[in-house]
């Protein structure tokens, strides 16, 4: 590849890359290969994508330096560059943005930028329309409203054009507008027809969604704030550069009183703030968290620590409110106004809109905090003069004993000595060794190498332990990178080696690596061989976090070995030891694990305790992940599913992202889980979403048990939608889809379903049909009480469709299904429950198709049999119907006793009571106490006939 053909391949890399680092290191090996070149063309091209890459990345400085530089060369040569004008223009607005975003751009430049952009975008003919917006957008940030308001109606009024901000971004910067004003309902007036469109840009519908979360609250519309802020994080949570963004829901959740859901937001990204993506962005999440965080104190729970923190909710609350302020001062200083101060201090002393609500009892457990000034000196011990060799022995021994701040401690120290004078070739080992113990996690081929190195160098010094040690570490590396086979046998040769010529802790350290491998190979009850050995080994005092590992690999070895009722004991032990030694990280690890034996022994509801338990420890990212997704999964089928929809989207988006096309499937099931989710959690729209794609997905894979699964959701989704004929367009495709003698059961219960969902319809024809064949498949299922239950409510459908033959073929069939129900199930309560309502549903049946005798017959003795099954409810409604069908054939005296009974026997808020009211004023007006019939007529009203 030629010089040249390097730039522009660095340039379209740079294009392509990722917000971040990453982009503007390519951009700027491009600038350097391209000035190295002397390619005039490629120099341009570079700065080009510099100029993105430095905005993206928040480096106003270098933005607007390749920014002039690339505006000058265009000047020069407009011919030569011409392509490049519309981007250039675009650009402008770049130089702008920065301004409320970095107190170190000038004022100055940012107007001066301005008066720029606006003459070329008139020489152009441009529209002026994002000149005015941008006016608009410096006047708000200065606190200046007349200005504001001006610049705001000449946005308005101005045709857009190609420079114009897409038709999403546009209107959330009208929201925000419309917002400070309280114009409420105008701002969400105006995002009816954008949310109803489709907007194609990258940054929508998150950011709109999010600019209304506060006007939807105001407005009275708890709801669509609730689901706009669900929709919207979903999409913001796993990008730090949305930081600002992210603020706005913190807010929200402090807004309306959500702040138990507001804390776990809050700590979520508040490892971000050290790394912002701008001092606004910073401001932005420090006030709006410091208002959560008072306001959960105003709750009670201000001594609570917060997650990754050392501080209290109170204290930290005290300091984010501080650092907020001290930021808003900074950009007031640049500004000459006092804008920004005000405007922090309105957002940190607001009221809710909505008192917060206490968190449940239980909600956490607080664990004591320990103030920073007591955390002990991790190096006190160490004498200020020690040598780089005593240096590396004592990190050697922290390591080992997984002393992470010591380790980290004594490597400050140890960085300096390394780097003055000759080393011999044993130091230079030990420290590579060292560097690569502290990447091996995050680098593989980085740790790779430095091992390598660390390697050669002990051979040079000659020391075979040494040597053994790493490569034994090398071995494990690589059963970790997948090299399973070829690692394995490294570190059984290294370990065998070790065993004889090593001292106590190189013997214990090589079986603790040894059973590691064999759990990569898939060899658990070799490794748990191992663990027994090195159990009995004599090791001087390995530390109380090397021990808790070992009964952490423990577990997970008896896991892997199917002995899942040990492996859940190992793991509560683990629990147990880790609140002894205050290992709170271990002590995440043993709940996590507790909660996957739990499910594998099908616990949910322990499982889902435990990963909470697991969760209120501080866990490493990728872990923490991993337990909330478990978690979520199962959550997603309980009350708690509003809690799984957001980590269920979030593994949506990580499986998405990977793009493995052996994780398809994975995705399409955790689409469907999600589905779940947002359906127990009333968000039904969204359930609808989700679970179409699942369908989708599995439909494409050929995973059809999947997809059925996914067809009954819908159905059930769209049946609370209120569209019952696509409810029943998809329980007819899963009742088709399920044949066979094996899915009998499951096609029963489907077209059962279809079959009430008619009657509740009174499509009662179209349900008889359904619920006769429900019944069919349940007698090739060999179900009889579900066969029994079947027919009844077909016999019930027949009635009101006024198909009286097939009511009586139907039940006469019932009585013969029930006939056959085997004894010893006959005298189970539910056979007594199901037969007790077929008399009652025959009866009701018969009275409805004109045979009120033997209906009565057949309601002899029903009532005391559902009395006996204590189904009370179900015992009056049987006597309400004995009642009626006495009026029916002209004992009216007798009707009389037995509904006075069910009226008074019926709660106050009971659904049959006015029914029954009715029924007994009729038989009051047949027996002429007419004045008592008027007044139920009065009290439940109803008009008599």
């Amino acid at each position: 590849m030629t010089g040249p053909e390097r730039v522009r391949e660095l340039i379209d890399q740079c294009w392509e890359a990722p917000r971040g680092g990453t982009q503007v290191a390519l951009a700027e090996e491009a600038i350097a290969q391209a000035d190295a070149i002397g390619d005039d063309e490629l120099r341009f091209q570079a700065r080009m994508a510099a100029t993105e890459a430095y905005y993206r990345a928040g480096a106003p400085a270098q933005c607007f330096a390749v920014f002039s530089w690339c505006l000058a060369r265009y000047d020069e040569r407009p011919d030569q560059y011409a392509e490049a004008e519309p981007l250039l223009l675009w650009h402008f607005k770049y130089q702008v943005h920065l301004l409320p975003r970095f107190p170190e751009v000038p004022l100055e430049r940012a107007y001066a930028v301005l008066e720029e952009m606006q003459r070329r975008y008139q020489q152009g003919g441009h529209s002026l329309q994002p000149v005015h917006k941008l006016r608009w957008l410096v006047a708000a940030h200065l606190g200046d409203e007349a200005a504001a308001g001006y610049h705001y109606e000449l946005w308005q009024s101005a045709s857009r054009d190609d420079n114009s901000d897409c038709d999403g971004c546009d209107p959330t910067a009208m929201v925000q507008h419309l917002g400070c004003l309280g114009r409420d309902e105008d701002a969400i007036e105006l995002t009816g027809p954008v949310l109803e469109g489709r907007l194609t840009c990258a940054e929508q519908p998150q950011e709109i969604l999010t600019a209304l979360l506060l006007p939807f609250l105001r407005t009275g519309r708890p709801d669509e704030a609730r689901r706009a802020h669900l929709r919207a994080y979903r999409r913001l949570r796993q990008h730090p550069a949305k930081l600002g963004s992210i603020a706005e829901h913190v807010r929200y959740l402090a807004h309306s009183g959500d702040v138990a859901r507001g804390l776990d937001v809050v700590e979520r990204h508040l490892p971000w703030l050290e790394d912002a993506p701008s001092p606004a962005a910073e401001m932005e999440f420090a006030a709006a968290a410091a208002l959560l965080l008072r306001l959960l104190a105003g709750t009670g729970h201000g001594d609570l620590t917060v997650r990754g923190s050392r501080r209290t909710v109170a204290v930290l609350a005290d300091e984010l409110a501080a650092r907020a302020t001290g930021l808003a001062a900074r950009f007031d200083a640049r500004n000459g106004t006092g804008a920004q101060a005000a405007r922090v201090a309105a957002l940190l002393q607001a009221e809710p809109v909505v008192e917060p609500t206490p968190p449940a009892a239980g909600w956490r457990s607080p664990r004591p905090r320990i103030p920073a000034e007591t955390v002990p000196d991790p190096l006190a011990d160490v004498p200020g003069d020690a040598d780089l060799d005593t240096l590396l022995g004592l990190v050697e021994e922290a390591l080992r004993r997984d002393l992470e701040p010591r380790v980290e401690a004594l490597w400050l120290r140890i960085r300096p000595l390394s780097e003055t004078g000759p080393l011999t070739a044993l130091q230079h080992g030990r420290l590579a060794d060292l560097a690569g113990m502290r990447l091996h996690s995050e680098a593989a081929e980085e740790t790779e190498r430095v091992w390598t190195e660390a390697l050669e160098w002990y051979v040079q010094a000659g020391d075979l332990v040494r040597q053994h040690r790493i490569r034994g570490r090398l071995g494990l590396h690589r059963c970790r990178q997948g090299m399973v086979e070829a690692g394995l046998a490294e570190v059984q040769a290294t370990t065998d080696y070790l065993l004889v010529h090593g001292d106590a802790r190189d013997a214990a350290g090589a079986l603790r690596r040894l059973a590691v491998a064999l759990l990569h190979a898939q060899e658990p009850a070799e490794a748990l061989d191992v663990l027994d050995r090195a159990a009995v080994m004599v090791e001087p005092d390995p530390g109380p976090r090397v021990r808790l590992q070992v009964m952490l690999l423990r577990a997970q070895a008896l896991g892997a070995d199917g002995r899942v009722h040990d492996a859940a004991d190992a793991a509560r032990a683990l629990v147990a030891q880790a609140i002894a030694d205050d290992e709170p990280e271990l002590l995440g690890l043993g709940e996590f694990f507790l909660g996957q034996g739990l499910t594998m022994l099908d616990d949910p509801a322990g499982a889902i305790r435990a990963y909470d338990r697991a969760l209120a420890q501080v866990l490493p990212e990728p872990l923490e992940r991993e337990v909330r997704e478990r978690r979520a999964i199962l959550l997603a089928g309980t009350p708690r599913a509003a809690e799984a929809v957001d980590d269920l989207a979030a593994m949506v988006e990580r499986l998405v992202d990977e793009d493995d096309p052996e994780d398809g499937d994975d995705t399409d099931h955790i689409r469907f889980h999600l589905a779940v989710a947002l359906f127990n959690a009333a968000q039904s729209e969204e359930a609808a979403e989700a679970a179409e794609e699942a369908l989708s997905g599995a439909d494409l894979a050929g995973n059809q048990h999947l997809a059925d699964q996914a067809r009954h959701l819908l159905a059930a989704v769209h049946q609370r939608l209120g569209d019952p004929d696509r409810a029943l367009s998809y329980l007819d495709q899963l009742a088709a889809n399920l044949d066979g003698f094996d899915n009998a059961a499951a096609r029963a219960r489907v077209l059962e379903q279809a079959g009430e969902l008619l009657f509740d319809l009174d499509r009662d024809g179209q349900s008889a049909a359904r619920l006769g064949a429900a019944a069919a498949a349940y007698a090739v299922a060999r179900l009889p009480l579900e066969e029994v239950r079947a027919l009844r409510r077909q016999c019930v459908a027949a009635m009101f469709a006024d198909d009286a033959e097939l009511a009586r073929t139907v039940l006469a069939r019932a009585d013969e299904a029930a006939r056959a129900v085997p004894p010893g199930l006959a005298a189970e309560p539910e056979a007594g429950y199901e037969l007790a309502w077929l008399a009652l549903d025959g009866a009701r049946a018969l009275a409805g198709i004109g045979e009120p005798e033997a209906a009565l017959a057949r309601l002899t003795g029903v009532a005391q049999r559902f009395e006996e099954l204590e189904s009370f409810g179900e015992a009056l409604l049987a006597e309400l119907t004995r009642g009626e069908v006495l009026v029916a054939v002209g004992r009216a005296e007798a009707a009389e006793p037995v509904l006075r009974g069910v009226v008074n026997g019926l709660p106050r808020d009971s659904a049959t009571l006015p029914r029954a009211a009715y029924a007994l004023a009729q038989v009051l007006l047949l027996t002429g106490q007419d004045d008592e019939a008027r007044r139920l007529a009065g009290e439940y009203g109803f008009e008599l006939d």
